[in-house]
């Protein structure tokens, strides 16, 4: 005996959406929500957020009924709509924390020439960057400060290339998750 989906065989269920059918709509929302924000968990590993790409796939679903081909299993096309915004949600993080890095780096180690603004935070970076371990202060240092290569740091260090580079990473993060209380006033 074959097992089917239920999700991917409902059809009909496709086409009352596609005629505006409000009680069809609510169908799928019982029935689909939880295994779409399981699909979208895949992704994100953050309950709370593939909860709000499942209800902001179902907003776009309701609010483009036009743009559903009814001929496709309803499910599937939630799946792809789900799957198209958690790519999009995570690039736009990948962008988002390069920028941060970028902007933590040049608060970290620059010439802040106002006496007030200077003390004050450099005292709390230096608070931030005695958080580090050792090696991973050690790379970020000369890293940023001294503008050495990775290459020249896993030699100097005497450690592997990648071994840098997740020091780097890791420290990043830290300096990424404790900088924007300061920074963006979290």
């Amino acid at each position: 005996m074959t097992k089917t989906n239920p999700f991917k065989a409902n059809n009909k269920l496709g086409l009352q959406i596609k005629n505006r059918d409000l009680k069809a709509f609510h169908e799928l929302y019982k029935t689909c929500f939880l295994p779409l924000q399981h699909y979208a968990m895949r992704y994100l590993y953050d309950w709370k957020e593939a909860e709000d790409m499942v209800q902001d796939a179902f907003l776009s679903l309701w609010t483009n009924t036009d743009r559903y081909n009814a001929n496709q299993p309803i499910f599937n096309y939630m799946v792809g709509i789900i799957r198209n915004n958690c790519l999009l949600y995570l690039r736009n993080l990948k962008i988002q924390d390069k920028h941060q890095d970028k902007l933590i780096e040049t608060i970290l180690f620059s010439n802040i020439q106002e006496p007030e603004i200077d003390e004050d935070m450099h005292k709390r970076l230096q608070q931030i960057l005695d958080l580090l371990p050792e090696k991973q202060r050690e790379v970020v240092m000369q890293h940023i400060i001294e503008k050495k290569k990775i290459k020249e740091i896993a030699l100097q260090m005497n450690i592997a290339e990648t071994t840098v580079k997740t020091h780097f990473k890791r420290a990043m993060t830290i300096l990424r998750n404790n900088l924007k209380f300061i920074l963006f006033a979290i």
